[in-house]
């Protein structure tokens, strides 16, 4: 997620640090398990020291409360338990295979849960993964996606909750957004990046988000055009207003002839309707 020049850079700089830190306690731990010599257990156990101090002395700035003492807490979490650890292996004298599990066990929460980082998120201190931050980018990714002259809400609200990074159409844009009925309307979904196709689209997944029964949601091919449109029917239209590749594809196919469609119509004289055709 793009948080922006300064902010971004600080935050993977961030990253880079917590992961470090993690790698470098479990070999740390690892190296303590094996051997008996002091001076990795002095050096593992002055790094966590050195963690705890830190978490201390941040914790002091924030404000008094259960806030700070939640966030205290899990900052202090991977220090103190790599801490306890060390202690354990360095009294404890010969291999033992607990000793690889615990270990394994506390890189892998470490690295995947990332304590240090929830208590900045909890503490309100890692601004670029508050709520108010995420919404902020992601308002800024659906106006960086709304092509030019789209200002119709529909394509607005596709761009913020249809087209964002995990939704039901990542990187697509909503055009040409036209009310068919009273409760029916067509638009054009288009692929945000040139030369490339609209993703599949789940009807289950856009009919919940849509609160619209699934029977009344087509996505199609829009003829002339390549995999990077595609024609989007929500609501039954007036049947006066449905052209008859749309009837087709809403009314017969389904009933019929399901996964058909009309590929090209030809008109002819009333006189020749009862010859047969070449």
């Amino acid at each position: 997620m793009s948080l922006g020049p300064l902010r971004g850079r600080i935050a993977v700089a961030r990253g880079y640090v917590g992961r470090t830190a993690a790698l470098a306690g479990t070999a740390g731990l690892t190296t303590c398990a094996l051997t008996t010599d002091t001076l990795p257990f002095a050096v593992t156990l002055a790094g966590a020291g050195a963690a705890t101090a830190w978490g201390l002395a941040w914790s002091a700035t924030l404000p008094a409360g259960r806030v700070r003492d939640a966030a205290t807490a899990l900052y202090l979490a991977s220090p103190v338990s790599a801490a306890g650890l060390l202690i354990t292996e360095h009294l404890v004298h010969g291999l033992h295979w607990w000793e690889f599990a615990l270990d394994a066990l506390w890189a892998a929460a470490t690295w995947k849960v990332r304590p240090a980082r929830m208590a900045r998120v909890l503490a309100g201190r890692e601004r670029s993964l508050t709520p108010q931050a995420v919404q902020q980018v992601q308002e800024q990714q659906a106006a960086d996606l709304a092509p030019a002259g789209s200002n119709h809400p529909m394509s607005t609200w596709w761009a913020q909750r249809v087209a964002v990074e995990g939704g039901v159409a990542p990187g697509t844009v909503l055009t040409d957004v036209e009310r068919t009925g009273e409760k029916s309307m067509t638009a054009l979904i288009r692929a945000a990046a040139p030369g490339t196709p609209v993703p599949t689209i789940s009807i289950t997944a856009l009919s919940a988000l849509l609160d619209w029964d699934e029977e009344e949601i087509t996505v199609t091919k829009v003829k002339g055009h390549g995999a990077g449109v595609r024609r989007l029917y929500v609501g039954i239209a007036p049947q006066q207003v449905i052209d008859p590749y749309t009837n087709w594809v809403q009314n017969i196919a389904p009933k019929g002839m399901p996964g058909t469609q009309i590929t090209e119509i030809r008109k002819v004289p009333v006189t020749n309707l009862t010859k047969e055709l070449p």
